[in-house]
């Protein structure tokens, strides 16, 4: 029994050398992109115009598939994907794949390039093209066969051709439509096998992908998403739900047809690195054989932060009053003397000089408690927000009316951020949401040097950053009074 069992195992090996030999002598008409199942979030990967998709950030992902565990020879894939955005609208990246089937290796490397174009102010479509090479390899040397002279099995055979691909993506808010075209161009290669020619060739595939970004609170986000993959004949359509709670962890199903039900688990660590695993349940075929296929891949994105200094309008010109100038006296006309005999006046004794009892000095009005409550209040903010609401307004205009009232009145403003983001990013947008403050007092009629901004970051909150709730009462500007 036991050499019955070593007999079928090495008929198999035999059987999938010989049909992917035909495959390649009879040019190859099947799937030859391997199927990543975690392509909502590695967009890249089936369209090179997501190349540079975030136009600040660098993003990479490496990835490990294998496919049809406890198959024999069953296809295993490992790939690399980095992109990069350079300014608002170009993007560049590249990336390889190495897929092995049994005696059957693939290996292809391509560079892309995307360019962006705007709309409106909420919409845009980005092209791309990837261009790259192609090889394929078969190796029968460790085939066990009865006649080892064959020529179709003897040693190892590989051929090289190039690969193409062109990409268009819309983006309307939160929507992502994508179509590609990989092998546009379709190429072939052809190479020596013992005393035949041999040639394999690289099909026209179409693949077209849409997911969309629903938010339906502040901590939970749902992500539906489809996508139909079209290779000659064959068509295979994914549909896909994916759950995501406090932007942290993610959990997926979906299906696939012909294939069956899939899972997804998504882990997000520090904003900057990303875990996700795939799982696609063994289809009713294969289901006796294999336990299904897995998936693991890891994400880096890493993002430079904008260093905008935050726009200060400038105070309006004070204008120096003109020093007043004291008239000169007029002196009066002394009386001409008269022909008359002139009497000289009797001595008048002058009358004591009494000094005036000092006026009291004016004393400037001073605040009200009622008028000091009005600085407690406090702006509040949206994550990653630096613009106060509309509710705000009222607080601001009670506080420009009371300035106006009392010239003298100097003002700190004071921005603050939660915990949440890195410390350059908290650093600025603390900054920001204190200057957009005291942009909004000046242009109001507040001379600009009465109020100073500050931004302090998270190193003043107002309770701790424990909840949610407790990080929204810390992104806040509040007002100090110098008076």
């Amino acid at each position: 029994m036991l050499k019955n069992m070593k007999t079928m195992k090495r008929n198999i090996y035999i059987a999938t050398a010989l049909i992917g030999i035909i495959g390649l002598v009879q040019k190859v008409s099947a799937q030859q992109m391997p199927q990543t199942n975690l392509y909502t979030e590695n967009v890249y990967n089936i369209n090179p115009a997501y190349a540079g998709y975030n136009p600040t950030c660098l993003e990479a992902y490496a990835g490990h598939i294998t496919q049809w565990v406890g198959v024999d020879g069953a296809p295993s894939t490992n790939y690399l994907d980095i992109h990069k955005g350079f300014g608002k609208n170009l993007g560049l990246g590249g990336g390889f794949i190495l897929d092995k089937t049994s005696m059957i290796s693939r290996f292809s490397g391509n560079v892309s390039g995307s360019y962006r174009i705007g709309l409106g102010e909420n919409q845009n479509i980005r092209v791309g093209v990837s261009l790259g090479i192609y090889q394929v390899s078969v190796n029968t040397a460790d085939a066990v066969v009865q006649d080892p002279s064959d020529e179709v099995i003897a040693g190892s055979r590989s051929g090289m051709s190039f690969n193409n691909e062109v990409g268009l993506i819309y983006n309307y808010k939160k929507l992502l439509i994508g179509v590609s075209v990989p092998q546009a161009f379709e190429t072939s290669a052809k190479y020596e096998s013992g005393s035949t020619d041999s040639e394999f060739g690289l099909d026209r595939h179409f693949t077209a992908f849409m997911k969309y970004d629903w938010e339906l609170s502040e901590k939970i986000d749902l992500e539906p998403s489809t996508m139909m993959k079209k290779v000659g004949g064959v068509n295979q359509f994914d549909i896909n739900l994916m759950g995501t709670y406090n932007k942290l962890i993610s959990l997926g199903v979906g299906y696939r047809t012909d294939v069956g039900m899939l899972a997804r688990l998504k882990l997000k660590l520090k904003e900057m690195f990303v875990i996700g695993y795939a799982y696609e349940f063994a289809g009713s075929n294969i289901s006796s054989y294999s336990s299904g296929s897995h998936e693991i891949m890891l994400g880096l994105t890493f993002c430079k932060e904008k260093k905008e200094q935050p726009r200060v309008e400038s105070a309006p010109p004070v204008i120096e009053p003109e020093p007043v100038v004291e008239p000169e006296p007029i002196p009066e006309p002394e009386p001409e003397p008269t022909p008359e005999t002139i009497i000289e006046p009797e001595p008048i004794e002058p009358e004591p000089v009494v000094d005036p009892e000092p006026l009291p000095e004016p004393t400037e009005p001073t605040l009200t408690d009622t008028e000091r409550d009005v600085f407690k209040n406090e702006i509040k903010f949206k994550i990653g927000e630096a613009t106060f609401d509309e509710k705000s307004l009222g607080k601001l205009d009670e506080m420009v009316k009371i300035m106006k009232t009392f010239p003298n009145l100097k003002l700190d403003i004071e921005g603050h951020s939660c915990d949440k983001g890195e410390p350059l990013r908290k650093e600025v947008i603390s900054k920001i949401r204190a200057e957009n403050v005291r942009r909004y007092m000046v242009k109001n009629g507040i001379d600009g040097s009465r109020i100073e901004s500050i931004g302090s970051s998270d190193s003043k909150p107002l309770v701790p950053n424990t909840t949610e709730a407790n990080k929204a009462k810390n992104r806040r500007v509040n007002f100090i009074l110098k008076e």
